[in-house]
């Protein structure tokens, strides 16, 4: 197993962000937030902090859609916003969706949602968007590469496939009620997997000459673990990108470069 990182493309991006002025605001947006959010809240808050960029920490209870959105239509358009998912129950966020007039920069709104649909990849909710980074920067083109990705949720597994098919490899989607799946996974040059469970995927999915890209964070004992059950993996000709040095290094810095 090659463990492989981020860290050239991570220390891009901290030069970019290190060199610009930032003016406008970050407002980060949460409602009951699980242990995995504050994770990643705090992670956010650290690089806004090194940066000297504004932040606004939002937590919200049992404020009303209609009362939410005051607050974040309040702010100028170019201050940016990011709703930490899961964002309370759910409930009403298509209202949301419709009506935040300020600077989207997760994809959480329809209309940027309907950009990701046409391929642009700026407009990528950031988990995303830092993994098509990666993925471009590993290979010169993802023409013919069969992809499989086992996440469907509208920040990662949906906007991610349609756009990698705009860069013509042949992706596949599968869900915990996917048949087969060991076969599906092991028949791919590369595996993108989000699911949050932890360790969930051992060496019988895996074959020889893989890339297998770990996204998945699930917050146990007090650590961050992910999706693929590393240890199995030890003695196999595999590439894993894994949930520390890979693409959450990089998610928490692109959502800052969208400020500029």
């Amino acid at each position: 197993m090659k463990i492989l990182n981020t860290d050239e493309i991570k220390n891009s991006l901290i030069d970019k962000l290190g060199s610009h002025k930032f003016t406008n605001k970050l407002l980060l947006l949460s409602k009951n937030p699980t242990s995995e959010v504050l994770y990643y809240k705090k992670s956010i808050i650290k690089r806004c902090e090194e940066f000297d960029i504004e932040y606004v920490d939002c937590e919200f209870d049992k404020e009303s859609p209609e009362e939410i959105l005051a607050f974040i239509n309040t702010f100028d358009k170019e201050d940016g916003y990011i709703i930490l998912a899961p964002f309370g129950e759910g409930k009403d966020l298509t209202f949301l969706k419709d009506n935040i007039e300020i600077r989207d920069l997760d994809a959480f709104t329809y209309k940027a949602q309907g950009h990701t649909m046409e391929g642009s990849t700026e407009r990528l909710p950031q988990t995303a968007r830092a993994i098509v980074r990666f993925l471009e920067d590993k290979y010169s083109s993802l023409k013919g590469k069969h992809i499989v990705i086992s996440n469907k949720t509208t920040t990662i597994g949906k906007p991610l496939a349609m756009n990698l098919v705009t860069k013509y490899a042949t992706v596949t989607m599968i869900t915990r009620h996917t048949a087969d799946q060991k076969n599906i996974i092991k028949n791919s040059d590369i595996f993108i997997s989000a699911i949050g469970r932890a360790n969930f995927y051992d060496r019988s999915y895996f074959r020889d000459g893989m890339l297998v890209v770990d996204v998945g964070t699930t917050y146990l004992d007090g650590k961050i673990v992910g999706d693929i059950d590393y240890g199995s993996l030890e003695d196999v000709d595999i590439e894993v990108l894994t949930n520390k040095r890979g693409i959450g290094a990089l998610t928490t810095l692109m959502l800052l470069e969208s400020l500029i």
